[in-house]
């Protein structure tokens, strides 16, 4: 009997040592490091089977039979053609067309009508190849991906060039063209994009050191709005957009700045070319005191001390020089306005008596 409660006793510590192991001595999985999210579009180099620009033949058309095929095949027609291909390739694109006649007349095969879609997506991406290349040369961003923008103009340079290349190498070189093209012009509007947000902010801070915010305020006003207008379209992946709303904050807080001080050095230069006419009316005036003294002599046309030139005046009428100043809905210049005014009225009237 104390045998048997031996075993059992020895079977319930046992159970108990497993579930203690399994249950409590497990630690829980750490989570996964969160890696910084780095944008790494452009690199020193790009394979010509770039993801996203290759123009492989696509067999996911072949589900809707031969007319399927077709739909797709003037779909991306439409899309080489939108994309200028007819221009950037007319050799390449003549040589589609034909092809494209030649089977629309006939008995196609499945793999003839996916090779001519091929072509077709291969001349929209020489297309766009050339037309990022364009926007980069005019925007001044190769420099920012030199080596990617050498490999995809050499690329585009040969495709050029080279009238009897194969389909297949056209396809293969015009996809690792567009996808260099690609990866400088997004690498390119991205790091513009910030140099020119950073001499936006340069030049309102110039702009506000001569109050431009008061004396052209609507047209400040319109360059603040175009800088936030540059963050939105930054933030939500349209560098393009973001470039161009920050060059026009920059180039209008320029040309405030440049305005303004203008105006404020003439200005400043008429106060002390008066300042200069005081000067000299004062020193006339000292030395004439000094050659011809008036003393105490009456002098023709100065009237004595005592003299009295007005008659009394109880100044009713210069109740119209009051304005109200609490009226906030009149704007501080008006109320300056109304001020000069009604001090012009009083004086009119005081001088018409």
């Amino acid at each position: 009997m104390i045998k048997r409660k031996l075993v059992m006793l020895t079977a319930v510590f046992a159970t108990a040592s497993l579930l203690m192991v399994s249950c409590g001595s497990k630690k829980e999985p750490e989570p996964a490091p969160v890696e910084d999210t780095v944008d790494n579009t452009a690199t020193d180099s790009i394979d010509d089977t770039t993801s996203g620009n290759e123009t492989t033949t696509d067999t996911s058309d072949s589900t809707g039979g031969i007319e399927g095929i077709w739909n797709s095949i003037d779909s991306m027609r439409d899309d080489a053609i939108k994309a200028g291909a007819d221009k950037a390739a007319p050799d390449a694109f003549k040589a589609a067309e034909d092809e494209y006649n030649r089977l629309k007349n006939g008995n196609a095969s499945e793999e003839e009508l996916l090779a001519l879609k091929a072509r077709y997506a291969a001349l929209k991406a020489f297309a766009d190849a050339k037309a990022k290349k364009e926007k980069i040369d005019s925007l001044g961003l190769a420099s920012y991906n030199q080596k990617v923008y050498d490999e995809g103009s050499n690329l585009i340079a040969e495709l050029d060039e080279n009238k009897n290349i194969s389909s297949a190498e056209f396809s293969s070189k015009a996809g690792a063209a567009n996808a260099s093209m690609t990866a400088v012009l997004e690498t390119g509007l991205r790091t513009k994009a910030r140099e020119v947000r950073g001499e936006a902010v340069a030049a309102q801070k110039k702009a506000n050191s001569v109050k431009c915010f008061v004396s052209r305020k609507a047209e400040y006003e319109t360059f603040v709005n175009a800088f936030k207008s540059g963050d939105q379209n930054f933030v939500t992946k349209n560098p393009e957009g973001a470039l161009e709303k920050y060059t026009k904050a920059k180039d209008g807080f320029e040309n405030l700045y440049t305005e303004v001080s203008a105006a404020r050095a003439k200005a400043q230069a008429a106060i002390e070319e008066a300042k200069k006419r005081v000067a000299a009316s004062e020193g006339t005036a000292v030395q004439a005191d000094i050659d011809k003294p008036l003393g105490n002599e009456p002098v023709e046309g100065i009237e004595a001390e005592d003299t009295k030139l007005l008659e009394e005046d109880d100044y009713t009428q210069a109740a119209s020089a009051e304005v109200d100043l609490s009226d906030e809905a009149v704007p501080a210049e008006d109320l300056v306005e109304k001020v000069e005014n009604g001090i012009n009225a009083t004086l009119d009237a005081l001088e018409a008596k």
